[in-house]
């Protein structure tokens, strides 16, 4: 199934020539179709055993969060960033259940990532100037030193409390939602199928072929693009030949300003959640 006009050869073409802005719109399925696809989807039965099959044992722990279609989004650690915010009333407002997919066995980089590396220096946003660059003040919660290399699991804030702790209260406080029924660590299936990006994207997107729609932006940047081109095109491709469709993904930011630092920041009210 095509989602747009753009297919794999025309993505191919960017990455390979001078890399387009909008070189992985290619991934994206616009909601009220994902919508309707999921549907579809769900009704064939040899299409779930087909998945089942490729994703095995292993995939039973997460499977378990999918009796129901499921709005996604794949994050090492839930926080109450602007852009989880927005994923939560997105899924609210196509009235699917939502999932943050986490990834605690991760390793903790304080470069090339700037999700990871909010996660331990916070920028909490103040405004946007007149310029267009967003104005944020930074909290650092972690010692950068000691924590780099780590996986998040043995990562502790300079309070004392685990990282992931933390950031789950402060999920809780600002959402108002239990990270224990919104959020699944999936470190034992991710490391059951390769650990590195490459290794286990394929299962990954394998989940939304018919139980889920992920939500997520594929970016050209030089940090980013490298990852999308080895480990997210290849799995794309290969689902879209195994099973005859695409993974359903949904944009989540907006197009035209999906890179602005206000969507890794977080809300001035967290700094009360900060303070206790």
């Amino acid at each position: 199934m095509k989602t747009n006009k753009q297919t794999i050869d025309d993505v191919k073409y960017s990455i390979n020539g001078v890399i387009r802005f909008d070189a992985f719109d290619y991934f994206h399925t616009e909601p009220r179709m994902a919508l309707w696809e999921l549907a579809q989807r769900r009704k064939e039965s040899g299409l779930k055993e087909k998945v089942r099959q490729t994703l095995g044992s292993t995939a039973e722990t997460i499977l378990k969060k999918f009796i129901q279609p499921r709005a996604v989004l794949f994050r090492q650690v839930a926080t109450p960033t602007h852009e989880i915010i927005r994923f939560l009333r997105l899924a609210k407002h196509m009235k699917l259940k939502p999932l943050i997919l986490e990834y605690h066995g991760d390793k903790f980089v304080s470069s090339d990532n700037r999700y990871k590396r909010s996660l331990g220096k916070m920028p909490i946003y103040e405004h946007t100037g007149s310029d267009g660059r967003d104005m944020v003040r930074y909290e650092t919660v972690c010692d950068f030193n000691t924590s780099t290399g780590k996986p998040f699991t043995d990562i502790q804030c300079l309070h004392g409390e685990s990282l992931i702790a933390f950031h789950h209260r402060l999920f809780r406080a600002i959402t108002g939602l239990n990270p224990k029924t919104h959020c699944v660590d999936a470190t034992h299936w991710f490391d059951a199928n390769g650990r590195k990006a490459v290794d286990y994207y394929e299962h990954l997107l394998t989940l939304f072929v018919r139980d889920g729609i992920l939500f997520e932006n594929y970016f050209t940047t030089k940090s980013e693009g490298p990852f999308v081109t080895e480990s997210v095109l290849p799995a794309f491709k290969r689902i879209q030949q195994t099973y005859g469709y695409s993974p359903l993904i949904v944009r989540l930011l907006p197009s035209n300003e999906e890179l602005r630092l206000f969507w890794d920041a977080y809300p001035k009210k967290v700094r009360r959640a900060l303070a206790r």
